[in-house]
C-alpha cells in the first residue's frame, strides 16, 4: 500500500528531506502533491533510518512544506512501452510532447535495465606490453583497458606517453592497430605529432589517418 507523508522538513535547491518514512529504498521514485493538486516527480538519493533525501526532477518553487504530500511509489523510474510509441515524440520523462494522445502502455519497463554480470565477461588474457617496467609489473594492462597518465607541471609526461605509444603492443597478435592511444592536454610542440597520410607507415608521434567517410580528426597513435 502506498503511504503519503506530510513530513517534509527541508528543501535546498533540488534536494528535499522527508522524515518519519518507512520501507523507502534507494533510487525509488516518488511524487510530491502540492495543495493545488499539481504533482512533481522525484527520486530517493539517500536513506538514513527514518529520513529520506530525495532529488526533485522539477523546480522546488511553490512547495509548501506543511501542506505538500509525498508518495513513495515502491519502484524505480519506469517507462510505459507500447507499439503506439512508434513515430511519437517524448520528453525525458517519457511523456508525449507532440500534442498526441497519451500512450496506453502494454507494460512498464525499468529504464535502468539489469545490472551487468561481471562473470559473463570474457576473461582478460591479451596482455599489453608497454615496455615500462613499473606499468608492466605493478599495473599490468590487458586489451580493453585504459591507462591514464597524470603529471605535475614540468614533468616529462609527454615523453612517457610518446614512449608507450611507440613501443606498446599486444603480445601474440600481429595487428598493428591493436593498441590505440589518445592524448589529452599535450600540445603539438610537446608531442611532435604529424598527420599520417594514406599509404604511410605509422611511426613515433603519428596521427592515425581517419577512416574513409569519417568527419572527425585523427587519433594520436602508434
Amino acid at each position: 500500500m502506498i503511504k503519503e507523508y506530510k513530513t517534509i522538513r527541508e528543501i535546498s535547491g533540488p534536494l528535499m528531506i522527508v522524515k518519519n518514512v518507512e520501507g523507502v529504498t534507494y533510487d525509488e521514485l516518488a511524487e510530491i502533491e502540492l495543495p493545488s493538486g499539481e504533482t512533481r516527480r522525484c527520486k530517493v538519493l539517500e536513506v538514513d533510518r527514518d529520513r529520506a533525501v530525495v532529488q526533485l526532477f522539477d523546480s522546488s518553487s511553490g512547495i509548501n512544506l506543511a501542506e505538500s504530500k509525498v508518495r513513495f511509489l515502491g519502484h524505480g523510474m519506469q517507462l510505459g512501452v507500447s507499439p503506439d510509441m512508434l513515430g511519437r515524440v517524448f520528453d525525458g520523462m517519457g511523456r508525449p510532447i507532440d500534442d498526441g494522445p497519451e500512450i496506453l502502455a502494454d507494460k512498464y519497463e525499468d529504464i535502468n535495465g539489469l545490472p551487468m554480470n561481471p562473470a559473463a565477461r570474457d576473461y582478460p588474457s591479451e596482455f599489453i606490453q608497454t615496455g615500462i617496467s613499473a606499468i608492466d609489473g605493478l599495473n599490468t594492462l590487458v586489451r580493453g583497458q585504459k591507462l591514464p597518465i597524470f603529471s605535475g607541471s614540468g614533468l616529462p609526461h609527454a615523453n612517457l606517453a610518446a614512449q608507450i605509444a611507440r613501443q606498446a603492443k599486444v603480445l601474440g597478435t600481429s595487428d598493428p592497430f591493436a593498441v590505440v592511444f589518445a592524448a589529452i592536454g599535450i600540445t603539438f610542440e610537446e608531442s611532435e605529432y604529424h598527420v599520417l597520410q594514406p599509404g604511410q607507415r605509422p611511426r613515433r608521434g603519428t596521427y592515425l589517418h581517419p577512416p574513409h567517410g569519417s568527419d572527425g580528426g585523427g587519433i594520436p597513435g602508434l
